[in-house]
């Protein structure tokens, strides 16, 4: 009934801030979006249609619908605070609900107060969203997948204060952020983890950008470190390191956009290899490169193009104590995992929950402990014609495959296929958007030779896999960044 009252106050009282005063609070500003994601799609699952030798009819067509509520207000000098309500992703469909009802599906991501400019940083503590979207190893925040999915922590979030003095030399192109929180917590106040039975998982991040190095662009260091305490003995702790070094920017006023990441694995799985006396080293690696193109204005319009590849590492030898794949923390907090990845390889590929029967196989590079790792090409390109100046028209192609094509001496399959995604993206306003869009995956080996992990029997056909989209997004208001 909390959750209900709160949501009562935040869209009753929401015209009504002059009467905040009263309580020592300034200015309420509220923001939100209504986000409306169709799908309709054939052959994820056994990859043949019913008439082609396919074993069931695998096709499935829903819309999917993500409210979020958002309202911001200054609490006292150098102080304000957040709510965020999200409510739980509705299919249409599923019937009226109740005010009970909704009372159970509508959930706080984020609860916050935000301290400016203390010690030279702001300070963020609470539930909240923290990473940059897009990123390939570390974003808690909404998701993109088809089934809207939204995760947050909580923690603390120290970064750089906005309203920080210019120093006038080197210190001033330095920006640091530092985050430290809490994924799982399986204790009450009073107790010890001597009686856990799944335990704690915490993770942290120090991320530090220098700007005015390189033309037109920044170099990033990273260092993410997450622990799994499992049981009450520390001898199943699952810890894992994350380094991260990379360039990133544009010259020419961004007619050419550049990336460039090196990431590597430390830590340990304790008691997970080769015997039970021995620790599971991780030892993976990724590389994560983009070249991009944005042309001046031309004749036909603003045309632009890019190319990008990414590599994460596989283990070809799951019977020693080394896995040398490569992990986000999507291997802490045992079967659910901890995805932190925002990046989506491909309409179907990175998107789609029921291809995988659960995470995005495309969502980020994570194959699993001792996984055989991912490999991505993707080349695409756009066109925003002077006769349809709100429209913008994008197609993908991606390549995927295995970074390990034998593991243990077995051949596994080398490539799960390739995609092409085309879609048109219309801009009404600054705050309406519309997509609609039409992928196809032609599957491969690695999808279709019934392996360990995939929801498929051996001998499946590999019919394409297709899917029509469309998408809804409207947005108000805005939180100050």
């Amino acid at each position: 009934m909390r959750k209900l009252m709160a949501l009562a106050i935040v869209l009753t009282l929401g015209g009504a801030t002059t009467s905040w005063a009263a309580f020592g609070l300034g200015e309420m500003k509220f923001d939100g979006s209504l986000e409306v994601n169709g799908d309709s799609a054939n052959n994820e699952t056994d990859f043949g249609s019913v008439n082609g030798g396919g074993t069931t009819n695998d096709h499935r067509g829903n819309t999917a619908t993500r409210v979020r509520l958002g309202v911001s207000v200054p609490v006292t000098e150098g102080v304000s605070g957040r709510l965020e309500l999200v409510r739980t992703p509705r299919l249409y469909g599923s019937g009226a609900t109740t005010v009970f009802g909704e009372e159970t599906v509508w959930a706080f991501q984020n609860a916050y107060a935000q301290i400016d400019n203390i010690w030279g940083m702001d300070a963020r503590i609470g539930r909240q969203y923290v990473g940059n979207p897009g990123d390939l190893v570390w974003n808690f925040g909404p998701k993109s997948d088809d089934s809207l999915t939204v995760t947050s922590i909580d923690g603390l979030a120290l970064e750089c204060a906005k309203a920080k003095e210019k120093s006038g030399n080197f210190m001033d192109n330095l920006h640091l952020m530092l985050f430290t929180g809490k994924v799982v917590e399986d204790d009450t106040i009073a107790n010890t983890d001597s009686n856990d039975v799944t335990g704690d998982v915490n993770v942290n991040n120090v991320d530090l950008a220098i700007s005015n190095v390189l033309p037109g662009g920044k170099i990033n260091i990273g260092y993410l470190w997450g622990k799994d305490s499992n049981a009450a003995t520390t001898a199943d702790d699952n810890k894992i390191t994350i380094w991260r070094l990379g360039v990133n920017g544009g010259i020419r006023e961004n007619w050419i956009t550049y990336r460039a990441e090196l990431l590597g694995n430390g830590g340990q799985f304790k008691g997970q290899g080769a015997t039970a006396a021995e620790d599971l080293k991780y030892k993976g690696s990724a590389l994560d490169l983009g070249l991009g193109l944005n042309a001046p204005d031309t004749a036909v319009g603003t045309i632009g193009a890019w190319i990008n590849y990414v590599k994460a590492s596989g283990d070809s030898n799951t019977a020693d104590s080394e896995d040398k794949s490569f992990h986000d923390f999507s291997t802490l907090g045992g079967a659910a995992g901890v995805n932190t990845s925002d990046r989506y390889f491909g309409e179907i590929f990175g998107k789609s929950n029921t291809l995988a029967g659960g995470a995005p196989l495309g969502q980020g590079v994570d194959t699993g402990q001792e996984g055989a790792g991912l490999e991505v090409l993707n080349l695409g390109a756009s066109l925003r014609a002077k006769f349809l100046t709100k429209t913008t028209w994008r197609a993908d192609y991606y390549v995927f495959n295995r970074a390990e094509e034998t593991v243990n001496g077995v051949n596994i399959g080398n490539s799960f296929g390739n995609e092409i995604d085309l879609s048109a993206n219309y801009a009404h306003t600054d705050n309406v958007g519309v997509v609609l869009g039409y992928a196809m995956l032609m599957p491969d080996d690695a999808l279709t030779g019934g392996l360990a992990g995939f929801p498929v029997p051996a001998g499946t056909k590999d019919d394409t896999v297709s899917k029509l989209f469309a998408r809804l997004n409207v947005k108000w208001g805005g939180e100050e960044k």
